[in-house]
Formats: structure tokens, sequence, C-alpha cells
């Protein structure tokens, strides 16, 4: 019983945390923290020293976010010698102050041009940065580097020693957690869906529940999928991931069917129907128990002894037999995909390159010259922020300017639009008031007992880094509970501080919203339109692969990684999105319509990942009859993007006299599909479905992107010629086919 419990929790712990890695940051930051401070405390180091060494190692769990253990080991060894040169630059120029706040503006500069380069880069600009921070703040002087220096070696040699002689991840754990946060949220869709179907009846609430699970679901996929994509993809990392990619979209179509069986009109009160559904739940729950470590012989035997095909299923709807056989679509896929503990083909992913094959799909990320343009930009905005947060912070207190410079630094980290960075910033704000009442709270009423402050301190951090990033006000409400604590060790806590902290936060914040807005500004429509312009660029190199690479044998690779491209550019265009879909977003017709267009592109994107799934498990040759239906999908995207291209910055705003739609998820939406199959389709049928279905989302986007479109057809849009989108076939050709020319003539069912 204890040890069942014990399992359960820790499942949920899996759940909560994918693949643990909040979890082990927290603590990583923590054990970091406390073995510095104890090495630095029994080499009776100074004040000064003890604060370097616990900022040192903070830094380093904050500054690195790469998923794979050996990319940390890089990024933490090119911090340790970037971390010393920031340091002693800041310590050199702390003399002369106005130099430094000059050389200080150049360093988050060059930092924030750093984010080029992805995570690592995000993480040596982190470096950089802070460490200049930390010279100001302890006002180090060139004849204390030495100490210093020795400070930062040691805490960087304590955080290594904690991340590899304590606890110890490696790439092989690191993966099996992933995969175990799969299974949990697995089991959690399977559950939900269980439910669905023994009740009978769909409330809205349930499936909204479910909808959410299967999300969860989804960014526990994404997570491995980015955990390979931190290495060179080939043969050894191939197949797991088309694995994990055919499991989630077998239990996404179960939950499909399951909420259109119960949403059709049937005889309710039919017994054999009613036992159906029994039935049918009864081997969702056993499926669901498989997915679970320590699977019960009973539920195996009941599995078995049900699997024997159409004969063994008890009488019912069309709609109750489409579920038993996605039932038995999933079970396949997760005898493939093997066991939860010890998944089939899941190793230490290899670092060789993958070999090329034809019809690649290019990554969206090799578009360096938009990165770079986007990058400098945000780099031109944070360096003019931080410069106004410099004078201003100076004019408020000339010794706690940098709490301004801070504030007007992170409101720009991971956003790209004003919109993005006025959210980011009342969310900061909003945490550093809470944080603030909570910090001075607490403070008093521990008093000066030192080391309770110190227990409080590494709590506080262990909340930084534990609390998901999307909560970023309770980051900050733990932020400023960690500087109240270190402010009461200090013996300089008090409330003016306090109130100093907050004044210096809201200067940041509208220096950021300042910049943002005057500097080079990126509106939330402009952000939305590049990302939605990019999702139906992949989506279209996408099919073009399909397309072009149906014969060829070594082309499924690609697809998986185009289908993950895809769900990259989608998750872009969520986040872009986010200030307009955001409950407290005041225009309510704007954001109906993006909440709209977002669920059309999570239909598009999951008859997408369902085509490729397809495609990938048919024999050699078999598709080529497809192809040319695949290449009409395609251009039907090409000519989507062409028009969006176009209308990008002309478009009319939603006015209030404009249709709302119905927002609905796209688990409802899926649902509301007709069922077209009388028979068991063939996969060759259901290819040509998910082509259909994916090209009357595509219409259904381009009416709902722009309202003024003069037909709700299938309409051939030609773009101007100063359009320029490169094709892998040419120039993409004019056709008019409508969605009910692309039916498929054996009447696939449409899932």
């Amino acid at each position: 019983m204890v040890a069942r419990t014990t399992a359960a929790l820790w499942d949920r712990f899996a759940a909560f945390d994918p693949g643990l890695t909040r979890l082990t940051s927290a603590m990583r930051a923590v054990l970091g923290t406390a073995a510095a401070l104890a090495v630095l405390t029994a080499l009776r180091a100074p004040e000064t020293v003890l604060v370097v060494g616990g900022f040192t190692a903070m830094t380093t769990s904050l500054a690195i976010s790469d998923l794979h253990p050996r990319n940390q080991l890089i990024t933490l060894g090119l911090g340790a010698p970037l971390s010393l040169a920031s340091l002693a630059a800041g310590a050199v120029l702390t003399p002369y102050p106005t130099a430094a706040k000059l050389i200080f503006l150049v360093v988050i500069y060059l930092a924030v041009q750093a984010r080029r380069f992805g995570s690592r880069g995000l993480g040596l600009g982190i470096f950089g940065f802070m460490f200049f921070l930390l010279s100001q703040f302890v006002q180090a002087r060139a004849d204390q580097l030495p100490q210093l220096g020795a400070s930062v070696l040691v805490a960087f040699a304590a955080v290594t020693t904690v991340w590899y002689c304590v606890g110890p991840v490696t790439a092989a754990g690191a993966l099996r957690r992933l995969r175990h946060a799969f299974g949990v949220r697995l089991y959690d869709v399977l559950r939900d869906t269980a439910s669905v179907v023994a009740t009978g009846q769909d409330d809205g609430t349930r499936s909204r529940l479910l909808q959410e699970r299967l999300d969860r679901l989804h960014a526990a996929a994404l997570l491995i999928e980015d955990f390979f994509d931190e290495c060179a993809v080939d043969e050894g990392t191939e197949a797991p991931l088309r694995h994990i990619g055919r499991v989630e979209v077998a239990a996404q179509r179960l939950a499909v069917l399951t909420v259109r069986a119960v949403r059709t009109p049937a005889a309710r009160d039919d017994l054999a129907e009613r036992r159906a559904r029994q039935r049918l739940a009864q081997r969702i729950r056993a499926l669901g128990h498989r997915v679970t470590a320590g699977t019960a012989r009973t539920s195996e035997q009941y599995e078995e002894r049900d699997e024997g095909g159409p004969a063994n299923r008890p009488a019912g709807s069309a709609h109750v037999q489409d579920c038993f056989l996605a039932v038995d679509e999933l079970t396949t896929a997760l005898r493939v995909l093997g066991p939860r503990g010890r998944p089939a083909g899941f190793g230490t992913p290899p670092y060789k390159a993958a070999p090329s094959a034809l019809g690649a799909v290019p990554r969206r990320d090799t578009d360096t010259d938009s990165l770079k343009r986007q990058v400098t930009r945000q780099a031109v905005q944070v360096t003019t922020a931080s410069a106004l947060a410099v004078a201003g912070g100076h004019l408020l207190s000339p010794h706690l300017w940098y709490w301004a410079v801070v504030t007007a630094w992170v409101v720009f980290i991971r956003t790209e639009s004003t919109g993005e960075v006025l959210l980011q910033s009342a969310r900061r704000l909003a945490g550093t008031v809470v944080g603030v009442i909570f910090g001075y709270g607490l403070a008093a009423l521990v008093g000066g007992d030192g080391p309770v402050l110190l227990i409080l301190l590494l709590l506080c951090m262990f909340g930084i880094f534990y609390t998901p990033s999307r909560a970023y006000w309770a980051v900050t409400f733990f932020i400023t509970g960690t500087l109240s604590m270190l402010l009461a060790l200090m013996d300089t806590f008090s409330t003016h501080v306090l109130l100093l902290r907050v004044q210096e936060t809201a200067l940041g914040v509208t220096c950021g919203i300042l910049a943002a807005t005057l500097v080079l500004p990126t509106t939330v429509r402009r952000a939305s339109d590049d990302e939605l312009v990019g999702f139906l660029r992949v989506l279209d190199r996408l099919l073009r692969a399909i397309a072009s690479g149906s014969t060829d044998a070594e082309t499924p690779a690609n697809w998986v990684r185009a289908a993950h491209d895809l769900d990259q550019a989608l998750e872009s265009f969520r986040k872009a999105c986010l200030p307009l879909t955001h409950p407290l977003n005041p225009q309510r017709g704007r954001r109906h319509h993006t909440r709209h267009l977002l669920e059309l592109l999570e239909a598009g994107a999951y008859h997408a990942r369902s085509l490729a799934d397809t495609a990938e498990r048919l024999p050699a040759g078999h598709a080529s009859e497809c192809a040319s239906r695949l290449t009409v999908a395609a251009d039907r995207a090409h000519e989507t993007v062409a028009h969006l291209i176009r209308v990008t910055g002309h478009r009319p705003g939603f006015s209030s006299h404009t249709a709302r739609p119905r927002v609905v998820r796209a688990l409802s939406l899926l649902s509301e599909e007709p069922r077209v199959s009388r028979s068991r389709p063939s996969p060759e049928c259901r290819l040509q479905q998910h082509i259909s279905r994916l090209d009357a989302t595509l219409t259904a986007l381009v009416r709902a992107a722009d309202p003024l479109v003069p037909d709700p057809g299938r309409t051939t849009m030609v773009p101007p010629e100063s359009v320029d989108i490169p094709s892998p076939h040419g120039p993409a050709p004019v056709v008019a086919v409508r969605c009910v020319d692309l039916e498929d003539p054996c009447n696939a069912q449409a899932v």
C-alpha cells in the first residue's frame, strides 16, 4: 500500500514537472549554493566574498537551460571564464561610475546579441550581465579581484561537484524521466477518455478537461523532441521520435472519436449501446493500466482476450466501433514504443551528423538573417531601456540604481512584441509588490536569527527554480523573498529599502515599455502574423516533402523532423498571440478571433501530424498515388502563405460589427467533423482523407484571417510579384479545387 501510494505521488510529480527538470534545477541551485557557502565559510571568507560565491552558485542554475547533460557541462565550462572577465571589468571600472555605466550598456548590448546562438547564447549573456551587475552591487575593487575570483571558482567547483558527483544526471536518465512523464500524462488522457465514454455524455467540462490533458501530453512529447533536437538526429534517434509521435497521434485520435461518439445522437436507452460503451471504457482503462508501471496481469490478460478482432467486439453504433479501432491502433503503437520504464530504442543520443536524404525539410531556425535582425532590434531596445533605467534609477537611489536595470533587462527575455513586454512587465511588478509584503512580514517575524534566515533564503531560492516559468509573477515573488532574506542577513533590511525595490522595479518596467513602444516597435499583430506565415511555410514544406519523397525509403525520418518543426511553429504562434488571448485583454473581439485562428491551426497541425504518421507507415511506393493530392494541398498552403503575406499589415482589424466566431478548442472542432466511413479505412484512404480535412482547414483559416476574402470556397489567390516564396517544385501552379473535389472516393473516415 505504501509503495503504491509513493508511486502515485511520484507519478504526480512527474506529470507536473516533466522529466523533473525544474526539481533537478531547484535542488542543484540550493545544494550548490549551500556547498559554496559552506566551503567559503570554512575558509573564513568575508561577507562580500560570501555574497559573490552564493550569487555565482545561483546564477549557474539560472543561466543553464539545456536539457542534455553534455550541453549543460559545455555551457558551464564557457560560463566560468566569461564570468571572471565580466567581474574583473566591473571591478576595474568601479572607481569610475560614469565609465562603468557606459561599459555596462555595452555589456548589455553584447549579452542580448548572444541570444542569436540559442539557449547557450542566452545563458552566456546572462553570465556576462549578472557578473558585471554583481561587481556594481558589492562595489568590487581591483585589489579584491584575487579574493572575488577565487570565490567564483570555488562556487563553480561546488556547483560542478553537486551536479556531476552528488546528483549526476546522465543523458539516458534524463530521457527516461521525460519518457516517464509522457507515460503518466498518457495515462491521464486515457483515464479521462474512459470517463467520458462511461458517462455517455459530454457536458462541456469533461471535454475541456480532456483537451487540457491532451495539451499536457503534447508538451511532454515536445520536451522529448527538444531533448533529441539538442544533438544530431540520426538512425539511432529517429525511431523513438516516430514511436512517440505515433502514440501521441493515436491518443488524440481516440479522444476525438470518443467525444464524437458521445455527442452523436444515439439510442441512449439502447441496452446494446450502453454495453458497448461500458466495454469500450473497460478497454481504455485496461490500456491505461498497461501504460503505468507495474501492469497488473489481469489487465494484460483482459486486453489480450479482448483484442481478438471485430468478432469479439460488442454490437454498437458505428461511432463506438470507430473508437474500438482507435484503441487497437493505440495498443499497437504502445507495443512498438515499449514499456515506460525501459523504452525500446531509447538510448543515449549519438552525436554524429544525420545523413542527408531526398526530400529533407530544412529547419525553421536556418533563417539566420531574420534571426539576426530580430536579435539586433531587441538589443537596441534593451540597451535603450537600460540607459533610461540607469538615469532614472540613479535619481531614485545612487547606490541601488541597478535594480531598475535588472527589471528593464528581464522584461525582454523570451519576448518579441510590445504586448509580450507589457504582459511580462505587469507580472514582474505584481510579483515584486506581493513579494515585498511577504518578505517584510517573514523577516520581521524571524528577526535577526541568522540560521533561520539562511534556511528561508534557500527555500525561496528553491521556489524560484521550481515554479513554472509561465507563472512568472510567482518566480518574481520568490526572487523578492530571496532578496529580503539576503538583506536581513547583511543587516541592511529596512522598510525604505523594500519600498525602493518597488519603485526601482516600477521604473524599470516603465523604461522597458517605453523602449518597446518607441524604439523599433513590433506590435502583437505583426509578430503573430509573422509566426502565422512561418507556420504555413513549414506546413507547405512538410506537405511537399511527403509528396516528393513518397517513394523514398529514407524520407520518413525527415517527415518526423518536419512535424516537430510544425509543432514548434505552432508553439511560437501561440506564444506570440498570448497578449491577445489573455483573459484580461479588453478587446474581446480580437481575443475571440485570435483564439479561433489558434484552434484552426491546432486542428491543421493534428491533420498534418496524422498525415506524416500515416504516410510513414505506408510501404514504399504505396503513397505515390496520393502524391498529386498532396501537391494540391501543398499548393493551397503555398497560396495561403502568399495571400497572408500580401494582406499582412494591410488587412483591416476586427471591428465591433464583425461577426464573432464561436470559440471552441481543437478537440471540439475535430469532433464536429462528420463521419463518412462505413468500413475499416485503409491507410491510403485515411491519407487522402487527412489531405481533404487539411485543405478544408486551410480554407477556414483564410476566411478567419481575412474576413474580406470574397469567396468562401477554394478560390485561387494569386500573390503579387513582390512576394517570393521558394518552392521545391518551382512556382506553385494555379489551381482551383474545392474541398468536395478532394473527397476520398473510398470514403475513409475523417480522423
